[in-house]
């Protein structure tokens, strides 16, 4: 089952949405819909954790840019998507990762078009992946989405995670080389940034020049032969992560 939330204090938009995503679902029994017309009875919402939250950006007393940070901080693996009637993309809405925007002025087709992205994405994101870190006789499953970097040593290799849930940084000491494991992960945005370690694009939260910020506050420098390819990589991810594909109308 998928719980899904609409908040906005428009109830017309709210039940357009809600039919286009029943609309567009495969399985539309599988979506529960909760529906929310202001940023106040949102929070208010003792289940306030979802799969996928469509969130109106410009509303009265609580916007949804207030609903979004509060939101963040208990529910950090949701799909979030902000829908608006203006053009507003200030820089801090991209602090908040929000997956797209949707504008209100879209025709139909365009909206369908971008729920289903948005649908299938959620999809991807509820299947939890692992990394199998074994060492010493003892095996654990380590979510990728917590992986910060990996690092190289001497037998190995360092897993260095970071729980969004939990806000506690936990590494992993693993008898597997550092090449291994990037063949494992390169298609799940991983890059080396430095011969001696790969980094999670999912956890960067700062990239300048030749330093990285990571989610815990860790902070990597990029290495002069790493760092063509390493913005490259990262560039195309987030290119990924928030271009607004036209077709479609």
């Amino acid at each position: 089952m998928y719980k899904i939330a609409i908040c906005d204090d428009d109830k017309k938009y709210v039940d357009f949405l809600e039919q286009i995503i029943c609309q567009v679902s495969e399985k539309p029994q599988d979506n529960i819909i909760y529906k929310f017309y202001s940023g106040e009875e949102f929070l208010e919402n003792p289940a306030s954790s979802f799969d996928l939250l469509v969130l109106d950006m410009k509303m009265e007393k609580v916007d949804g840019m207030a609903v979004v940070l509060k939101y963040r901080e208990s529910d950090q693996d949701g799909i979030l998507v902000f829908c608006s009637g203006i053009q507003m993309l200030k820089p801090e809405f991209f602090d908040v990762h929000p997956f797209r925007y949707l504008m209100k002025s879209y025709s139909r087709e365009k909206l369908i078009y971008e729920i289903r992205l948005i649908l299938e994405k959620m999809i991807e994101n509820k299947k939890e992946t692992f990394l199998i870190v074994c060492s010493d006789g003892r095996m654990d499953k380590v979510p990728v989405k917590d992986i910060l970097y990996i690092s190289n040593r001497k037998h190995g290799s360092n897993i260095h995670t970071f729980s969004k849930q939990t806000r506690k940084s936990e590494e992993f000491i693993c008898n597997r080389k550092l090449k291994e494991i990037y063949e494992e992960l390169k298609n799940q945005h991983f890059e080396y940034a430095h011969n001696s370690y790969i980094v999670n694009f999912q956890a960067v939260v700062g990239l300048k020049n030749n330093t990285i910020q990571l989610e815990d506050s860790t902070v990597l420098n990029i290495s002069r032969s790493k760092k063509e390819r390493f913005h490259k990589r990262f560039s195309q991810y987030l290119g990924q992560k928030y271009r607004r594909n036209r077709e479609g109308g």
